[in-house]
């Protein structure tokens, strides 16, 4: 009897220290109807360090569209209580507990707190376990910071689903599922998803069910079938997504706008489709005040500034407008350098409006985070001060960004440290410098400012250079650490594509040789704009053959004979003597879990990843491979 009420007191304290240590989001009423406004509870950990600032973040489908909500909390006593109103057919809410910067203070252990709601009856929607995979998918993992769940386990939630409840199939998350499923098993399932689309094209009076059909023709890169059932939704349905998709398809690539033309086709788009919405509307005006822009007729901005609606659209443009006279680069001249100040400026104070709209306190700001932009576009404001020889101003912009703490990347970082020493001293310059390279930051730009900072103080060279081969060593392992936590090990996988030549290339007929891969697309306009440098690069070791380059085209969405016409176009007009190799099936950017590009990898002669991602001088990283 004593051991069993020893086992009972044990079972028990372990349950109370684990609620202890392991935050709670619960309901407030036994009711939790989809059916108006509900209350919640967050219990935070009892260890847990909460920040001043913090929100809760839901995520939610309805009406098989995605959704999230920055919701405020209110303290009460240790707990944290909000309220969120959920659409009536909403089944699952996932929430995170966040900070000023969206960054996740409470995930629940990066699995999100999961909260089922009941319908009009009081049961589980029958749908709540679909909705969840499809959540959990990739869209909660992107917002609430949660750990990656495996595709199998995905796949299997639907599966089970799909036994016990086969009616489920008919719903549209059946084609999630088969795009999951092609992503896992590839070819294996191509039948399964070629009479998923034949049965979608027999459905009559659901356009959403003839885009299903084509969207699996994109995915098996089956151009003319696509294109086909495009044409006929389009005849089926003239006013419908796909031929709304089709509009903005010819409106973008119309080579000669002009404000006249956009404004008639706003006009067309409104009387066609019955939508005036100021998204809508927003869009075109945006278009207009592009085409101002490249045709510098800034006199004729504010008129249509007036008219957009969501400033912060207007914001992206201008920053992106004032980064591109700026010239980019620090030591890059700029153009028209009062008129980016100027636009620059004005990105800020559209920014600064939203972050201080009371009004919208509980809009979905996560999707264009407006601290975060405002810092990014005082960056750009940044440069141009500097270009202009206004320094102590320069310095003060980067400077709020810098004391926010891991805000600034490499290249934000350099410009810092370039503004400082003009500011505030070589002195000065020097512990900044010092401080992120121990802090593992790998920029030859930064060191060799700093060696030149040392010899200015007139420091001992043997200091710098005790310094360097301590901050190599950090940069190396920092890198080596970041590798194995992405791969589990260094080792390169090896793969065979054919390249536009129709060879068959293997990463491991490169033995004892240094390989850069270069991931890109065709459509990538950083991935085209980084091509300059990368052919300057690939000439200046056209006579070193242990250093091999291989420009790998993916996410093309074509057949593989499109693709490779696309990428031999590209090279030619370009002028570029890439090795291009086409990851028709997107095996290899899968393998090396590529999550945007242009994405650089160095394996070394061992066969080892040694970098990856991207850097101002990659010549550098080739250098250190080599040794």
């Amino acid at each position: 009897m004593k051991n069993i009420l020893f086992h009972l007191l044990f079972i028990l304290t372990i349950s109370v220290c684990n609620a202890q240590n392991q935050g709670t989001i619960i309901p407030k009423q036994v009711n939790t109807k989809a059916d108006g406004a509900k209350s919640y509870v967050y219990q935070p950990p009892l260890k847990l360090t909460i920040p001043e600032k913090i929100h809760a973040l839901v995520v939610y489908e309805n009406k098989e569209l995605l959704y999230s909500k920055t919701l405020p909390l209110n303290k009460v006593g240790n707990n944290y209580e909000f309220t969120f109103t959920a659409p009536d057919s909403t089944d699952i809410l996932i929430f995170g507990i966040m900070d000023a910067k969206n960054n996740a203070i409470d995930n629940n252990n990066e699995k999100g707190f999961i909260v089922t709601l009941l319908d009009s009856k009081g049961k589980p929607f029958l749908t709540k376990n679909i909705t969840m995979a499809k959540l959990l998918s990739g869209y909660a993992q992107f917002i609430l910071r949660i750990k990656e769940v495996p595709k199998v386990n995905i796949i299997k939630i639907y599966e089970d689903e799909y036994k016990i409840h086969p009616v489920l199939k008919k719903r549209n998350s059946y084609f999630d599922y088969l795009t999951i499923l092609y992503k896992e098993k590839k070819d294996t399932v191509k039948s399964k998803l070629l009479a998923y689309a034949k049965q979608m094209t027999q459905t009559k009076n659901d356009e959403s069910k003839w885009r299903n059909a084509g969207d699996i023709y994109r995915l098996l890169k089956m151009d003319e079938d696509q294109k086909d059932i495009e044409q006929k939704a389009t005849l089926a349905y003239p006013n419908g997504q796909v031929a709304k998709d089709k509009f903005w398809e010819n409106f973008y690539s119309d080579k000669s706008p002009t404000v006249k033309s956009r404004l008639a086709s706003l006009t067309e788009y409104i009387s066609r489709f019955k939508d005036s919405t100021a998204i809508i509307k927003d869009n075109f005006y945006i278009s207009i005040l592009s085409l101002l822009l490249d045709n510098k007729e800034w006199d004729k901005l504010e008129k249509y500034e007036f008219l957009v609606k969501n400033k912060v659209f207007i914001a992206h443009l201008y920053n992106t407008f004032a980064w591109k006279l700026s010239g980019e680069k620090i030591d890059n001249p700029g153009n028209d350098l009062e008129m980016a100040k100027t636009l620059s400026k004005k990105s800020l104070e559209y920014t600064d409006s939203s972050i201080n709209n009371k009004e919208n306190e509980s809009e979905d700001k996560y999707i264009y985070n407006p601290q975060g932009l405002y810092n990014m576009f005082s960056e750009t404001y940044s440069l141009i001060l500097y270009k202009l020889g206004q320094y102590d101003s320069a310095f003060y912009y980067q400077d709020q960004i810098y004391k926010q703490g891991n805000e600034l990347n490499t290249e934000g970082l350099e410009r810092y440290a370039v503004y400082a020493e003009k500011v505030k001293g070589a002195a000065y310059t020097k512990h900044i410098i010092e401080q992120q390279l121990l802090n593992g930051i790998n920029s030859p730009t930064m060191t060799k400012q700093l060696q030149s900072i040392y010899k200015q103080l007139q420091l001992p060279e043997n200091e710098f250079n005790k310094l360097q081969e301590k901050t190599n060593l950090l940069a190396k392992q920092k890198m080596s650490e970041s590798i194995k936590a992405k791969f589990g090990v260094t080792k390169a996988n090896d793969f065979k594509l054919k390249n536009l030549k129709g060879q068959n290339i293997s990463l491991s007929s490169f033995k004892n040789k240094v390989v850069v891969i270069d991931f890109w697309a065709t459509w990538c306009v950083p991935c085209r704009a980084s091509f300059p440098a990368m052919q300057e690069l690939v000439n200046n070791y056209k006579q070193d053959s242990s250093v091999v380059f291989l420009f790998i085209d993916v996410w093309e969405n074509k057949s593989p004979e499109k693709m490779q016409e696309m990428a031999q176009k590209l090279m030619t007009d370009g002028n570029y003597n890439f090795n291009v190799l086409l990851d028709t099936k997107d095996k290899v950017v899968d393998n090396f879990r590529v999550d945007a590009i242009p994405s650089k990898f160095i394996i070394d002669k061992k066969g080892e990843i040694v970098f990856m991602g991207e850097t101002s001088n990659i010549a550098l990283e080739i250098k250190k491979a080599k040794n």
